[in-house]
């Protein structure tokens, strides 16, 4: 099991990195990333549970990134 936490971990820490690069070339922002991927993710639980689950902790990473990387300056 501890595998299985630990690859979530590594896809959800990815996805904020993704985030940041995304926010930093003005795609779209982590904030809204963050709270799209929440509601996939109550779509989702409706019918898969546990992915469901594992969708919501990856917004809620990108969301703590997001607050995290609004108090640093750009370098752009």
């Amino acid at each position: 099991m501890l595998q299985v936490e630990a690859l979530v971990q590594a896809h959800g820490d990815w996805l904020a990195l993704l985030a940041t690069i995304l926010e930093r070339e003005r795609v779209i922002t982590g904030a809204e990333l963050a709270r799209t991927l929440s509601e996939f993710a109550a779509h989702t639980a409706e019918d898969r549970p546990a992915e469901g689950q594992i969708l919501s902790f990856w917004a809620s990473r990108l969301n703590d990134t997001a607050a995290t990387l609004g108090k640093f300056p750009s370098v752009h």
